[in-house]
């Protein structure tokens, strides 16, 4: 078996649409309040993607960021993989749509659907493509119009969730001047949860029909608890193992899925760790799935968090049930 090549990251981008969705404006909306929303929470608002704005072009704006970044021209990619849970279309990928926006014209593209752990497995895809040589240069876009498919009458979910997108390059290390050396990947599922976390309408179980339009199941149905009690272990559970080869004296920054202030609090607290190790910006977006570590990500780099020399773990856990990680060398 060839040598594994050294993977980093090249460039990081991220995207937010301009209209924000305060906790004050959901208060017009359903039965709720910034105080009740901010205490169960940590979000203070998030953002609404434009009429006229996709999954497709938030992570396009996001990619041509990273682009930038990396000093790479878009026709230099080869490969772009885009985790989205709101394609812009059922077919053709929402990959060949932000291809076709920021002119990648020698790239291929697919998508990855594994909601709010999509990010993390479309890198962790895209490792293993550079790291065996096939490609040297690959676009990785989480992208989420998650407001298409949240109902603003179901309290559960329309305080939680926002839009945006982000991006990584990955390159050879060596490529990306030594920086973001990709450590360790892991992608799990559980499988079948469907009562946790899902969108019951629109596909091949439960085609869209007038019934199923009426009655609401096109919009996400989440069971709140369920949620809290796996995110709060899993989130633990990820950062301890992944850590374990390295020791606690070389983690710099852990940027997780931004899936709950409180739940990151909880599972620092087990981790018997600072909550300043951890970077969140859910108060600003919310929770946008595949989007929020690629977003988180960049925020923090270009906010100078990330500790140069140390490790940074980025985790990240949803529907499926899923689950995944990927450490960086800074």
């Amino acid at each position: 078996m060839a040598e594994l090549i050294p993977v980093g990251i090249a460039g990081t981008g991220s995207y937010a649409p301009e209209r924000v969705l305060s906790n004050d404006d959901l208060e017009k909306l359903v039965d709720t309040s910034d105080e009740w929303i901010f205490q169960r929470t940590g979000i203070r608002e998030r953002r609404i993607a434009a009429a006229d704005e996709d999954s497709g072009s938030m992570g396009a704006m996001a990619a041509l960021r990273a682009c930038e970044m990396a000093g790479i021209a878009p026709d230099e990619i080869d490969l772009i993989v885009c985790a989205t849970t709101t394609p812009d279309l059922p077919f053709p990928s929402t990959a060949c749509h932000i291809q076709e926006r920021i002119k990648a014209w020698n790239a291929g593209g697919f998508d990855l659907n594994s909601a709010c752990t999509g990010f993390v497995f479309a890198f962790n895809t895209a490792v293993q493509f550079v790291a065996t040589g096939t490609y040297k240069r690959v676009l990785v876009v989480g992208t989420e119009k998650l407001s298409t498919i949240i109902d603003y009458n179901d309290r559960n979910t329309c305080i939680i969730f926002g839009d945006g997108a982000g991006a990584k390059i990955l390159t050879p290390l060596e490529d990306a001047g030594g920086q973001g050396e990709v450590l360790s990947t892991s992608i799990y599922t559980e499988g079948g949860k469907d009562d946790v976390l899902c969108v019951p309408a629109g596909g091949s179980r439960l085609p869209a029909t007038a019934e199923t339009i009426a009655t609401g199941q096109h919009f996400m149905m989440m069971g709140g608890n369920k949620v809290y009690r796996f995110a709060v272990s899993t989130f633990a559970r990820l950062v301890q193992d992944s850590m374990k080869p390295y020791g606690w004296d070389q983690l710099g920054r852990i940027v997780p899925h931004q899936v709950n202030q409180r739940i990151v609090e909880a599972a620092m607290e087990r981790l018997d760790l600072p909550i300043e190790t951890c970077y969140s910006n859910i108060r600003k977006y919310g929770n946008t799935a595949a989007a929020s570590v690629p977003v988180a990500f960049d925020e923090a780099y270009r906010d100078d968090a990330l500790p140069k020399g140390k490790i940074v773990c980025c985790v990240a856990f949803g529907a499926g049930l899923s689950w995944g990680h990927y450490l960086l060398r800074w």
